[in-house]
């Protein structure tokens, strides 16, 4: 059978394994969707076994499949090391996909890499933001994310970074003639959220004795999609907002927001460095992830 085995067969039923995608694994592998049926099918062909099983458009792995695809992950998992080995002998630039959530990349990430950047000429970073990064991780589109959820997936390695801290904000204009001395004068007023139940709220409800939490109207409280519309809304006195505290420094430090209960601590979420462990051992991602642990910006919080 090893003898039957070619490695662009193989590492075309590789990544069809890992995305479970004819259409994504073809796009990682820049061909059309039929190469890639056509490259399974010569594999199975030329091992003499069916590593695929089909159901009309839906398709899984055999058992055959499963443990050809451990081997696989073993097989290119090493070639990716030996690469990286030789790339780093010659000074080549490596790149590294680097993945976050939206704000925290936009407005943290982006402002503290430079200095690694410019100590580290032979590793080039391209970043992609999204409030999901997960999923472009494990599809290998990603190398690192940086995510405030909590993910334990087999195969991840996981670094804390932070912890942030959430504030309840408002504009001065927006304070003037209120009195606003307790979570739970908040209930009359208007206030910004991700969604109109006002769950976003959650955990600084859960954060307040019971006789202090607010009681929200529907009617007072102004949806927006977005953290930076929320920040841009709370800003020009729209209303009141619960927010992260890494997203507004500037607003604090200038004052165009105010923290309105400085003393309560609100339920935090970590943000953690993620990775699959295969790649944990290269020396460019060994590199960034030690740079980004040993990174402490007032923007945390």
């Amino acid at each position: 059978m090893a003898s039957s085995l070619d490695l662009n067969q193989l590492k075309a039923f590789f990544i069809l394994s890992q995305t479970l995608s004819f259409t994504k694994a073809a796009w990682r592998l820049h061909v059309s969707q039929s190469a890639v049926s056509h490259a399974i099918k010569k594999l199975e062909t030329g091992a003499g076994l069916a590593l695929v099983s089909r159901h009309g458009k839906h398709f899984d792995l055999t058992e055959e499949g499963r443990e050809l695809a451990r081997s696989c992950q073993t097989v290119f998992g090493e070639l990716d090391r030996i690469e990286d080995s030789l790339t780093s002998r010659v000074n080549r630039v490596r790149t590294v996909r680097l993945g976050a959530t939206v704000e925290f990349g936009t407005l943290v990430l982006v402002r503290h890499i430079q200095p690694f950047l410019a100590k580290n000429p032979d590793i080039h970073i391209d970043f992609r933001f999204n409030n999901n990064p997960l999923p472009a991780l494990m599809d290998d589109e990603l190398d690192i994310i940086i995510d405030c959820k909590n993910h334990t997936l087999h195969g991840l390695d996981r670094r804390s970074l932070f912890r942030e801290q959430y504030v309840v904000v408002a504009a001065p204009a927006f304070l003037k003639g209120k009195a606003i001395k307790s979570p739970k004068d908040l209930g009359g007023q208007t206030i910004i959220s991700l969604d109109k139940k006002a769950s976003w709220w959650g955990r600084f409800v859960h954060a307040v004795p019971r006789s202090q939490q607010p009681a929200f109207k529907r009617e007072s409280v102004i949806e927006i999609d977005h953290v930076r519309g929320i920040i841009n809304a709370a800003a020009a006195g729209i209303g009141i907002a619960l927010l992260p505290k890494y997203s507004i420094v500037t607003e604090l430090g200038r004052r165009t927001l105010i923290d309105l209960f400085p003393g309560l601590g609100v339920r935090e979420d970590e943000f953690s460095v993620y990775q699959k462990k295969k790649k944990a051992p290269l020396d460019a991602h060994r590199r960034l992830v030690e740079y980004l642990l040993r990174l402490r910006p007032e923007e945390f919080g």
